[in-house]
């Protein structure tokens, strides 16, 4: 036999020694108290007997069958083979021991093994038994795998719950049904109440005032009293700070141990509630001003069918909602319309989705044509494909008929410019031709009158001589009188040329020359300085010359006139002036100041030919500015012009 069986052999007779002597000495310990066996065998856990260094003594039939091992098996064995390899490394079975024989009891769960390896969850009790040495302790265990397994789901069960309660974005909260109080609310009716969960548990609702309306608390039991289900009711809450939230509330009734409680669900919809009521209000101004402005608007769908219009569209066409809603838009277009909205307005406007002032002929119910400008936006699904549009029509049938009035008048309006200019210029042609003939006699009059003074002045009594002078003077007034209206009449093709005029200078040389032709005159200038303008100096000159002119003669009577030359500021804008003190005029006659050739009664004795103060009208009108005046008999006028 080898060796190392013989070794084998030795040892398992030395544990079969050991057994029949722990069997003796256990059957020596019990043989008399056979009421000890019966309990043993009795007791509905597994009991093993080890003295004090754990070593197996005996066993019930229950650890028998827990443990998997047949009694023979265990006498002898130490109480270590009931623990898993981590425990025993871990020194359990030892620490279990010396608890129990300091404190005579050590208890506790853990995990325990079985000859199979199988493993259970146990509930084991290791007690000090009788004995006065403390060589015996009793190991009694029992199988609680089930239990565990119980708890523990009953406990993943409860974390899930407490999870899920919490984690549940709506306001959660159970009550107690007899009283109210608080038993337990989730995070949601912190953040949403902005109530903290230690400042709710155990007092009411009603104390803390959070239904706005303390009857749909009472409306809610009553209902679930009536084995009603309350779901979704819309109630309003308080807020700890005050404000009112709006939400969806759905309740039942639950029994927690013996006590019946209340679980209220609340689903905050606030900010739901205000923007429908903002979608509302926005839909309602839509509709308002869809309906209520003085536009036509429609809106079609992906096949050209109306689907909405405004009332102005159906006030303007004339027809009722009911005669065109389901009709394509292109209906109530004239034909040509209809023919470039298909080839070319509507293949652009699918491919881009809007379009701009698209002129369309509209065939009102009346049959009357409506020229409109069309405007229209796409409204896209999230595939980008439109689905409807919006356009806006402007009515311009009135400009229209006014752009044709307007191209008939600019046609008519060159027409009689070419007739103007062409009467103008033979008005032209015709003044120099009259000028030219009227001279011709005037300097024949002219010359024999100087021959008549020459030859016979000596024999001529003083009355012929003075025929023959008024003979003269008329001939050269006349000359005056043609150099005039020569004059006058060019001021109808000359285009000023502007450049900046010191209109202060210009004045004082004007009346320099006046006073050389009349040295004893007493008339006092008063021209203000730096008065300057835009314009044409020539012709500003000749207005100049006029106004301070006639303001000269028309103060001849007095013994000392005042001629005064500035601007001032009429409606914003400035304006120069020229006032005399002189002879005035009526206002009533006002309308006459500026018309070629008019005179005002009472004038004649200041001379002139009624053509000066029309020069300087046409003058100021080709600047592109007005001219007024302003007097009163015997007490001097005021003459006013501006300038573009």
């Amino acid at each position: 036999m080898p060796a190392s069986d013989i070794k084998q052999e030795k040892t398992y007779q030395k544990q079969e020694l050991r057994t029949q002597r722990q069997e003796a000495f256990a059957s020596e310990l019990f043989q008399d108290d056979v009421t000890v066996r019966t309990l043993l065998e009795s007791l509905a856990e597994a009991v093993v007997i080890i003295d004090k260094s754990g070593i197996i003594l005996l066993v019930n039939s229950l650890a028998e069958q827990l443990f998997g091992y047949p009694k023979k098996d265990l006498i002898g064995r130490h109480i270590s083979c009931f623990y898993s390899e981590e425990d025993q490394k871990a020194g359990k079975p030892e620490d279990e021991l010396k608890k129990a024989a300091v404190e005579g009891r050590a208890d506790g769960q853990g995990w325990r093994a079985r000859k199979d390896g199988s493993r259970f969850w146990a509930d084991v009790i290791i007690t000090a038994l009788h004995d006065e040495n403390g060589n015996l302790r009793g190991f009694v265990c029992q199988d609680v795998t089930e239990r565990k397994r119980a708890e523990e789901s009953l406990r993943r069960s409860e974390q899930k719950f407490f999870l899920a309660f919490q984690a549940t974005p709506s306001v959660l909260v159970i009550a107690s049904l007899e009283d109210g109080r608080y038993i337990e609310v989730n995070e949601a009716f912190e953040r949403v109440m902005g109530y903290r969960r230690d400042e709710v548990i155990g007092r009411s609702s009603l104390d803390l005032q959070i239904w706005q309306n303390p009857e749909d608390r009472a409306m809610v039991l009553r209902m679930l009293a009536e084995g009603k289900k309350v779901r979704d009711l819309e109630i309003g809450f308080r807020c700890k700070a005050g404000t009112i939230i709006i939400g969806l509330y759905s309740a039942e009734i639950i029994e927690i141990g013996v006590e019946r409680c209340l679980v209220s669900l609340v689903n905050d919809i606030t900010a739901r509630k205000k923007a429908e009521e903002e979608l509302r209000y926005s839909e309602e101004r839509y509709r308002s001003l869809y309906n209520e402005t003085p536009v036509m608007l429609h809106s079609i769908d992906r096949d050209g069918r109306l689907i909405s219009v405004s009332d102005y569209w159906l006030e303007t066409l004339g027809y009722e909602r009911s005669e065109v809603l389901g009709r394509k838009s292109t209906e109530f277009l004239t034909a040509a319309s209809r023919r470039h909205a298909s080839e070319i307005v509507l293949p652009e406007f699918y491919r881009t989705g809007f379009c701009k002032e698209v002129p369309y002929q509209f065939v009102k119910k009346n049959g009357e044509i409506l020229e409109v400008l069309l405007s229209a936006i796409a409204e896209r699904d999230s595939g980008g494909t439109i689905i409807r549009s919006l356009a806006v029509m402007t009515d311009v049938t009135a400009r229209k008929r006014a752009e044709e009035e307007i191209e008939i008048l600019n046609t008519n309006l060159a027409a009689r410019a070419f007739e103007l200019e062409t009467a103008n210029r033979e008005l032209e042609t015709f003044s120099y031709s009259v000028s030219h003939d009227l001279r011709k006699p005037l300097t024949i009059i002219n010359g024999y009158c100087q021959l008549i003074q020459e030859l016979c002045g000596n024999n001529l009594s003083v009355q012929c001589r003075g025929y023959l002078q008024e003979i003269h003077d008329g001939t050269l007034s006349m000359n005056q009188l043609i150099d005039a209206l020569l004059r006058f009449s060019r001021l109808a093709h000359v285009e000023p040329h502007r450049e900046t005029v010191d209109l202060s200078a210009m004045a004082r040389e004007v009346a320099e020359k006046l006073k050389l032709a009349e040295p004893g005159r007493r008339v006092t200038f008063l021209i203000a300085d730096g008065v300057r303008a835009e314009g044409d100096a020539g012709l500003l000159r000749v207005v100049l010359d006029n106004l301070l002119g006639n303001a000269w003669k028309y103060t001849g009577a007095l013994d000392e006139g005042i001629i005064e030359f500035g601007t001032i500021k009429v409606e914003g804008q400035p304006a120069c002036f020229v006032r005399d003190n002189g002879a005035g005029f009526d206002m009533a006659d006002v309308e006459k100041l500026f018309s070629p050739f008019q005179r005002l009664s009472g004038t004649a004795e200041f001379g002139g030919h009624g053509i000066g103060l029309a020069t300087v009208q046409r003058i100021i009108h080709r600047h592109g500015g007005r001219v007024w005046a302003e007097g009163e008999p015997g007490k001097g006028a005021t003459f006013y012009f501006t300038l573009c």
